[in-house]
Parts: C-alpha cells; structure tokens; sequence
C-alpha cells in the first residue's frame, strides 16, 4: 500500500522558495494589444519592436529567450484599457491563444498598481482574459492578477500569491506554495485545482473549491499534498461551490479529494461563509467529498458546516442535501479527528448537514481502516446539529473506529449502522452477534446501574457479543437522553477494556473519575479492538446518587447487620464497599460508612 512522508513545513518552503535564481531584467508590459512583432530568438535587449511597445506575448518570448530569471511586470496606460463596461478599473490583456512561459519567470501584477494606482480597491488591476501557462518554470512567481486563469504545468517551487477572483491549477508539478500565511498572500474567490501534482502547499486562501485529484490506475496520483496548517495563518476559507440540474437538484462540494495518497487537510473553514456565521455557497451537498481510490488521509481539526442545499424537484416535494464529511470510493487509511462538524464559528449547533460524517456504498468496494475520533483528550471530532444522523455508515463499511467523540444534538441517531438491507434506525443486539451490516452491526452495552459520586462515576452492565473477543467500552454523559432511548453522546467520561468469555459475554462494574450530575443520563458504544467495529449508542441510561452508605444492606435500617455486611465487603474488595466510588476500598470507604451508620443516614 502506497504511504505518505511528512509534509515541508510552510515557512521551510516559504524560505526554499526565496532562494531562486539570480533575478534578470525587468520586462514592462505597456500596452493591452496582442500584437507580436518581435520575434525568433530576440531577447530583451531587443524590446521593443517596431511598433516601439511591448506587449505580453512580446514579453514573454524574450523573456524565454534570455538567461535568468526574467520579471514581467505591467506598465499600461490608462488610455490603453479595454473592456471597462466588464472589468472596470482593470487593465485587461486578452492574448488570442492565452499566455506560455516556458522559462522560469516572475509575472507581477502589482507593479501595475504601483503606476497607475489602486484603481480596483476590490482586487488586482491586470485581468488576462485568458489561460495564463507556466510552463517548466521552477521558482516562477504570479502574484496579484484579478480574473483570471493560472496553470502551472511541470517544475517545481512556484508561488502563487494575491490573486482575486481568479482559478488556480497545478498539473504535474511538486512544492509550489499556493497562498501564504502573511496579510494579503492568500489567493480570493476562484477556485485551486492539484492535479496528478505531489508536495504542494495550500494555505492562507479564501476560495470556493479546492480539487486534488490523481489518476492512480495511470501511475500519477496526487500525493502528499497539505491543505491548511495549524497556524491561524495557514488557514484556508473554503465556501463551498455547487450548480442546480434541470431537475432542480443541486450538486456540489467544497473540498473533492480523488486518487490521491497522503492528503493533509488541517484547521480549515469549510462550507460557511468566512465569518463561520452562516452557510455559503447555497447548493453545495459535500464539505469533503472523498472519491475514487485514496490513501492514508488525514482530515484534522477543521470547522466544517452549513453543508445543507434544498432541493426543488419540478415533481414532487422539496427536501435537503448535504453531508459534512462523504466517505466512498476504495482506499485504506482516513483518519478524521479534532474537527467541529455542524457548528458555527460560535460553536452553536446550527449550521448542520443532513448528516455529519457518512460513509457510501461502492461497486469497488468500501474504504478500510476508517478512524473518527481517538479517544484521547483533543482527539474527538464534535459533531451536532445535524438533520439525520451524527455518523451514517453504508452497510458496506467495516472496520470503521469511532472513538473519543462529541455528538450531540442531531435530529435523528448519533451513530446510525444500516444493515444488509438498507434499513436505517435502532438495530437491536442479537445472540453472539452475528448479523451483518455496517461494522458487522456490533452490539451496543448495556447498562444496568449508573451512580454518580463526588470523585467520579460507578457503572455495571453487560456487553454480549462475539465469543472470546476485546472489547473497549466507551461512555459518555448527557444532559437528556435522545428522543430514540438510544444515546447521543454529547461528553466523553473515559473508557474500559473488556474481554468476553466462551458465551460471548462479558460484566463490567467500574469507576470513572469525574464529576456528574443527578438526572443527567449516561451511554455507552462498544469498539471490537481487533477490528475497529464500533456499536451505536447504547440506550441511556439515568444517573442516581450512591445510596445510602450507612444501611448496607439496603433493609430501612442502620445496624449491626450492616457493619457486618459491610466489612465482609470491605475485607473481599468488594466494589460495592467503596463507599467513596474511587475505584478502591480503603480506610477512607470505613470513615465514609461508619459516618453515615452513626448519622441513620
């Protein structure tokens, strides 16, 4: 299976970039013409031509044709702009057959605004109205152009930067460094495109679609390429981007990963508008859409939400598309963790898909090894707010390890597992397990006591399943439980690891330290450690307060009888004799009870 390598940093490629080749002539564009007298192997000694300017086409033929790296900048007259009923404000080059740069080169937009000014206060002041190519260039930069289209094909260690309004592809070329992480370094509006492109660097952008696409079946995937960082700076804002068919049912996404192998997409905004307060794009139905073969993604601490489009079939009632996180095609390895999904930047369950992570069916075969959440402190995805369910997986899906999470306050399940036959809903535990379904339709614990303590919480119960087997009980604490009698799980209270016997069952009566509430409601999933197979939520169940200390034995009255029973308890380890509920019986459980006997409770 192919795997990843650690991803450059972005200020260690901020600085590789720096480091390019001793910077030639400088190249002023000084008219809006295509017109190409100047020729052959002239170089730019030999600007201009006949006509006595320079235009971009002209320019970039010398520049191809002299050694360096040549910097092509914009010098044109006001009185020379076209087009100013469309791009008022900008200057506007329409090259016939777009734009090729075949040598390194340097094409800065900003020196137009340096001559005439910030006539355009929204964006750049050069437009070219059409594909703009680098071509081979290997340290090239484009940097602050407005509507307009930029490919880099081959080479390596390009930056585009400051550009609005304004699509970005890369097909075939590594470490280039798409945005920036200081003010007005991020590209806006448009959309970035990887393409069969490895070790690319996307950060500091606000743009609608973000593409990575491979073709492994070719040889050519797209690999470790980073979308985000951990920096606040690094962050990319992806709106979301979608059309309405004829049908009047809407398609599309934010973020589309397909073929691609070591993917980083890290502390982004994704579906809202960039204030994090509403939904975006109004037809986008994925926040991440994951397709075709991938390997080994990491999708970590991003906000995705308002991933939620009407749609308005000519026949028939409207109704809602969206899902936060869409999981199909093949592949092995998606870690999905930290991330806030259905929340606002106010983290208000508000902005909620249908559903929050799901997973598809495919003819291929589904993705393996499926992570959401690791069950460390950080490591949980929070997931709310969503129509449906938290976390939908297909029938096909196994193997997938949901641990460690927030979810709460979603419409329907918190984990919602359909069986063979597409049934959605509650899926009751059988005898040893052995339906079939999404994560083999793992049987859920159940809990039979809940008690609430000062330190911490005592819990029993059962879990029955299949024969022999490991077991990590998880469990989690709720203001209420959900209107099913089964979950959510809105805080994570720790974990127990158990082991079934020959029937395939196995009792728990455990302390967790913390501190809980009467009246609040206690749940609980079930992770098989040998494949990751994870339960939906168990029926809730209602904290109580430990019972009175004093009267051990329950009968109405503190006694001889009790102490009796008590120190039988005590003496064996008993958990029932840990009168403080820490997960010992000690001294402190004797000065707990013969307090309580002395008081009749």
């Amino acid at each position: 299976m192919p795997t990843s390598r650690n991803l450059m940093s972005t200020a260690a490629l901020t600085l590789a970039l720096s480091a390019t080749p001793t910077l030639g002539q400088t190249i002023y564009v000084d008219t809006s013409s295509d017109v190409v007298d100047f020729g052959g192997a002239q170089q730019v000694a030999d600007l201009p031509g006949p006509d006595g300017r320079i235009s971009l086409p002209e320019a970039g033929l010398a520049s191809d044709n002299t050694p360096g790296v040549q910097t092509i900048g914009f010098h044109i007259p006001q009185s020379d702009w076209q087009f100013q009923q469309f791009f008022p404000g900008r200057a506007v080059l329409r090259p016939f057959l777009g734009f090729r740069v075949f040598d390194t080169a340097i094409i800065d937009a900003t020196t137009q605004t340096a001559f005439t000014g910030d006539t355009y206060p929204e964006g750049g002041e050069v437009v070219i109205w059409q594909e703009t190519y680098l071509i081979d260039n290997s340290g090239g930069r484009m940097v602050g152009f407005d509507s307009s289209s930029i490919h880099i094909s081959g080479g390596s260690n390009n930056v585009i930067q400051g550009n609005t309004n304004t699509g970005v592809e890369i097909f075939d070329s590594s470490f280039n460094l798409i945005g920036g992480v200081n003010p007005g370094e991020g590209n806006t509006g448009g959309v970035i495109q990887i393409d069969r492109a490895s070790n690319n660097i996307v950060v500091g952008n606000t743009v609608q679609r973000l593409r990575v696409l491979g073709w492994i079946a070719g040889g050519q995937a797209a690999m470790n390429n980073r979308i985000g960082g951990p920096s606040l700076g690094e962050r990319n804002f992806i709106t979301g981007l979608g059309t309405l068919n004829s049908q009047g049912i809407p398609s599309g996404f934010a973020i589309q990963l397909f073929d691609s192998i070591g993917t980083l997409i890290e502390n982004n905004q994704i579906g809202t508008t960039p204030d994090g307060m509403q939904a975006g794009h109004p037809w986008t139905t994925s926040g991440i859409y994951v397709d075709g073969e991938n390997h080994n993604i990491t999708i970590r601490g991003n906000r995705i939400a308002g991933i939620l489009a009407r749609a308005v079939p000519h026949s028939g009632p409207g109704y809602f598309i969206g899902t936060g996180i869409s999981i199909g095609g093949t592949g092995v390895g998606v870690s999905i963790t930290g991330n806030s999904i259905g929340l606002n930047a106010a983290n208000q369950p508000v902005l909620g898909s249908v559903t929050g992570i799901s997973t598809a069916n495919y003819y291929l075969g589904p993705v393996q090894s499926i992570s959401i959440g690791t069950g460390v402190p950080d490591g949980g995805n929070e997931i709310a707010g969503n129509l449906l369910n938290g976390i939908t997986l297909a029938n096909t899906s196994n193997g997938v390890r949901i641990a460690g999470n927030s979810i709460h306050d979603n419409g329907a399940l918190g984990i919602d597992l359909i069986n063979s036959g597409f049934l959605t809903g509650v899926t009751l535990n059988d005898p040893f397990d052995a339906d079939t379904g999404a994560n083999g339709l793992q049987n859920f614990p159940v809990l039979s006591a809940a008690q609430s303590a000062p330190s911490g919480f005592r819990l029993r119960g059962n879990l029955d399943s299949l024969p022999s087997q490991s077991f990590t009980l998880e469990f989690f604490l709720n203001a209420a439980c959900d209107p099913s009698g089964y979950g959510e799980g809105h805080t994570y209270i720790g974990s127990l690891d158990v082991q079934t016997d020959a029937n395939g069952h196995a009792t728990f009566d455990h302390f967790l330290p913390g501190s809980g509430q009467q009246g609040t409601v206690i749940s609980a999933t079930a992770i098989r450690l040998a494949t990751g197979d994870t339960s939906e939520f168990s029926t809730c169940i209602t904290l109580q307060p430990l019972p009175c200390t004093g009267d051990f034995d329950a009968d109405g009255d503190t006694d001889s009888d009790d102490v009796i029973s008590f120190f039988t308890a005590w003496d064996s380890g008993d958990p029932a004799a840990d009168a403080d509920a820490d997960g010992d019986t000690d001294s402190d459980d004797i000065l707990i009870f013969f307090t309580s006997w002395d008081s009749g409770c």
